[in-house]
C-alpha cells in the first residue's frame, strides 16, 4: 500500500509490464533526438565551408574539417571527372556511386559542372555538393538510428539503445568528416536482419556494407564464425555465401574494366604506412619509427584472429555475435596503420553491440571526443614543438583512446570466455543479435 498510487489511476505498473503508445516508443524519440543533433552537427561545419575560391578557411582550428567539400575539389568532379575515372580507385565502390550522384544531383540544381569551369565555379559547385551529401548523410544517419532500435537487449521490442546513438557526442564530433555513415547504417540494418532470423537477407545486406567500407568486412567474419561455432557450417554457410556473392557482383563490373584498379585499392589499404592516431604512428612519435607498418598489422591480425578462432573451436565456446563483432572490430582498429577521428563510429557501434553500459559508452565516448579534438590541435600546430605547445597531450589522447578500446576489447574477450557474466545474456535471451541461433540446436564439435 505504502507504492501503490490513486486507485482511481490503477495502482502501479507492474514489474514485467509493458508500457504502449507514443510516450513508451524508444524509435520516435531516438529520431527527434538525433534529428537535433544532426541539425547542430550541420550548422557547426557551415563555417568550414568555402565559398570563396581566394578564402582559405582554418578548418582545424576551427575543430569542423570534412573531407567532402575537399575532395569534391581535390578529385576535379567540378570539372566533370567521375569518382571511377581516376587512374586509381580512390573510393570504395558504393561511396563512389554515392559520390557519383551527388555530383550529378548537384548538376541538375544548377551547379557549374564540367570541364574548364573555373575554380570560382568549382568551388561554387562544391557547396551545392557538401549539401546534398549532409542531407545523404542524415539519412543514412536516421538508417542507423532505426537499425540499432531492433539491435538492443529487449527482443523484439525497440530497443532504448537508440538513444544513445542518436544523442552521441562521437556522432556530433566525427559525422560529417567522411562517408563512414553510409556502411555503418548498412552494417546496423544487416545485423537487425540477423537479428530477426533472416540470416540470408542480412548476408545480402552486409555484402553491401562492405562495398562501401572495410570494416564490415570483419563484421561479416565474426558473423560467419559465430554461426558456424553455434549453429554449425550450413548455417555460416547461409549468411556468408549470399555476403560473398554481393560483394562479387558489385566489384564486377570494376573488375571488367580495370582488375589493377580494384587490386591496387584492397593493397593499398591493408598496406598503408604510420598514420595519424594509430599506436605506430605513436611509436614513430617516440623515436622508433616502423616500416611497413600495415603490413605488419595485419599480420598481427589475422595472426590474433586465427589463434582466437581455433580456441573457440577447441574450448567448444558459443560467442555472441555483439561480442565477437566487438572483438573483431577493436582489434582492427587497435592493429590498424592509421586511425582517422571518423574510425570512432565504428568503436562506438562496436560498444552498442557488445556492452552499451554505462561505464563502458561514457569512457568511450569522453576518450574519443578528446582524441577528436586533440588530432586537429596537432594537425594545426599548437600541440607541436613548432608552437611550442604542449605536444605530449596529443601523444596522451592516443594512449587513453587505445587504452579504452583495449579494455572493452579485453571485456568482450571475457564475456565470451566466461558467458555467465556476460551482461547481455538472459535465459530467455541468450543473444540479442543471435536470430536462428537462439532457437536452433547448437551443432555438434567433434572431438
Amino acid at each position: 500500500m505504502d507504492n501503490a498510487l490513486l486507485p482511481g489511476l490503477g495502482g502501479p505498473m507492474g514489474r514485467h509490464a509493458a508500457g504502449r503508445g507514443l510516450w513508451f516508443a524508444a524509435l520516435p524519440w531516438a529520431i527527434a533526438v538525433g534529428t537535433v543533433l544532426f541539425l547542430v552537427l550541420f550548422l557547426r561545419h557551415t563555417q568550414c565551408v568555402q565559398t570563396d575560391a581566394e578564402v582559405q578557411i582554418n578548418s582545424y582550428a576551427l575543430l569542423c574539417y570534412s573531407d567532402i567539400q575537399g575532395t569534391f575539389l581535390g578529385q576535379g568532379f567540378g570539372l566533370g571527372a567521375t569518382p571511377f575515372s581516376g587512374e586509381k580507385l580512390a573510393f570504395s565502390p558504393l561511396v563512389g556511386v554515392a559520390i557519383l550522384l551527388a555530383v550529378r544531383a548537384a548538376a541538375l540544381l544548377g551547379a557549374p559542372v564540367g570541364p574548364g569551369a573555373p575554380l570560382q565555379d568549382q568551388v561554387d559547385s562544391s557547396v551545392a555538393f557538401f549539401g546534398i551529401t549532409v542531407v545523404g548523410l542524415f539519412f543514412c544517419f536516421l538508417l542507423l538510428i532505426a537499425a540499432t532500435s531492433r539491435l538492443g537487449r529487449r527482443g523484439r521490442a525497440q530497443s532504448w539503445d537508440a538513444i544513445l546513438v542518436a544523442g552521441s557526442p562521437i556522432v556530433f564530433a566525427v559525422g560529417l568528416i567522411s562517408w563512414d555513415l553510409l556502411p555503418l547504417a548498412i552494417t546496423a540494418l544487416g545485423l537487425a536482419q540477423y537479428a530477426r532470423g533472416r540470416a540470408l537477407e542480412s548476408g545480402i545486406v552486409l555484402g553491401l556494407a562492405a562495398c562501401a567500407g572495410t570494416m564490415p568486412f570483419a563484421v561479416i567474419l565474426a558473423v560467419t564464425v559465430a554461426a558456424g561455432l553455434r549453429g554449425g557450417v550450413r548455417q555460416a554457410l547461409t549468411f556468408a555465401g549470399p555476403a560473398a556473392i554481393t560483394v562479387a557482383a558489385v566489384h564486377l563490373p570494376l573488375l571488367l574494366a580495370d582488375a589493377g584498379k580494384v587490386f591496387g585499392f584492397y593493397h593499398q589499404e591493408i598496406h598503408k604506412e604510420a598514420g595519424y592516431g594509430s599506436l605506430w604512428y605513436l611509436m614513430s612519435l617516440l623515436g622508433r619509427p616502423l616500416r611497413h607498418a600495415g603490413s605488419l598489422g595485419f599480420l598481427f591480425l589475422a595472426l590474433f584472429l586465427a589463434v582466437l578462432v581455433a580456441y573457440l573451436y577447441v574450448s567448444r565456446r558459443r560467442p555472441r555475435v555483439g561480442s565477437l563483432v566487438a572483438v573483431m572490430i577493436l582489434a582492427a582498429t587497435l592493429l590498424g596503420p592509421s586511425f582517422p577521428p571518423q574510425t570512432s563510429l565504428w568503436v562506438m557501434f562496436a560498444v552498442l553491440v557488445s556492452r552499451p553500459l554505462r561505464q563502458e559508452w561514457a569512457a568511450v565516448s569522453v576518450a574519443h571526443v578528446a582524441h577528436y579534438l586533440a588530432v586537429w590541435g596537432w594537425l594545426a600546430g599548437s600541440l607541436t614543438l613548432s608552437q611550442l605547445g604542449p605536444y605530449g597531450v596529443y601523444w596522451g589522447a592516443i594512449i587513453a583512446r587505445a587504452a579504452v578500446e583495449a579494455w572493452v576489447l579485453a571485456s568482450s574477450l571475457t564475456d565470451i570466455v566466461d558467458p555467465g557474466r556476460d551482461p547481455l545474456r538472459r535465459p530467455d535471451q541468450p543473444d540479442p543479435l543471435g536470430g536462428e541461433l537462439n532457437t536452433g540446436e547448437l551443432a555438434p564439435i567433434p572431438d
